[in-house]
């Protein structure tokens, strides 16, 4: 078990300059997806801003907190019924 563990530590021979990078381009990708998925919605400027600022900000926290108001309800009617039968 020790060394199935040991696979996934933070030391230098495992964590190298390749590592990172490959990380952060997977991290700017993720957040260039978010960004152009946040600027064809329907926000207002201000609203925009403020999920701009939020992603940013938080790297992988602000992207989790923007994915449910990422859904576009006109491609998912059923979410309407939903939405409609819950109030």
């Amino acid at each position: 078990m020790g060394d199935i563990l040991n696979r996934f530590s933070f030391s230098d021979p495992k964590w190298n300059l390749q590592i990172a990078a490959c990380m952060f381009i997977i991290w700017l990708a993720l957040t260039i997806c978010t960004l152009s998925s946040l600027n064809a919605q329907g926000f207002t400027r201000r609203q925009r801003l403020f999920w701009i600022i939020i992603i940013t900000a938080l790297p992988l926290v602000g992207i989790l907190i923007y994915l449910p108001f990422s859904i576009r309800l006109d491609n998912y009617p059923t979410l309407k019924m939903l939405r409609k039968e819950l109030k």
